[in-house]
């Protein structure tokens, strides 16, 4: 996976994962984790996501930060609905999932998501006998890319006129989101 994609996952908590069964989808939040290229994450050894996926290994996975709400009346004079609109950074990421059996990889996967989620610390490190029991009935899934893709958008392709629009109601409105959406904006233009 791309060093961009990386960094960006690991600054979200969750993302959606899909999956399909017989030509029906399932899709489920779930922490996560990207560790040496992948994505990993926990559950149940019993349950319809561990039926799923041994019916079918193939998965998207996709992550979504969203920045400022752009009100239509930010990017047009014209008193119309459509330019409204909302801009984001998402990952999406296709591959194969493996149930890890790999008693060391499933305990490096939910060090490094709790290391993730708790960055604190405040825990015994997994590799303690203590969790034996727990990490033996836990499931750890691994989703090897085949595919991943960043997306962007910040306005890049909007006309210049347009694009300072929306800038200088960002900079009226002036949340802290909205200044970020500005950076973003400006590093982003094509």
């Amino acid at each position: 996976m791309q060093e961009e994609i990386l960094a960006f996952l690991e600054t979200l908590e969750y993302g959606t994962l899909a999956l399909c069964q017989n030509n029906l989808p399932y899709s489920l939040p779930i922490n996560f984790v990207t560790l040496n290229g992948c994505l990993y994450f926990h559950g149940s050894k019993k349950g319809r996501k561990v039926d799923v996926i041994k019916a079918n290994a193939n998965a998207s996975f996709s992550a979504v930060k969203a920045y400022s709400i752009i009100a239509s009346y930010m990017s047009s004079k014209d008193g119309l609905a459509c330019p409204a609109t909302q801009f984001f950074k998402s990952a999406i990421i296709d591959g194969k999932i493996e149930i890890v059996q790999d008693i060391q990889e499933k305990i490096d996967a939910l060090n490094a998501l709790m290391c993730k989620l708790q960055s604190e610390g405040g825990y015994k490190d997994l590799n303690d006998p203590v969790y034996s029991k727990a990490i033996a009935g836990t499931n750890v899934f691994k989703l090897t890319p085949t595919n991943a893709n960043l997306k962007l958008k910040f306005g890049q392709m909007l006309s210049k006129e347009r694009f300072n629009m929306i800038i200088e109601h960002l900079e009226k409105r002036g949340t802290k989101e909205d200044m970020q959406t500005i950076k973003l904006m400006k590093e982003n233009r094509c």
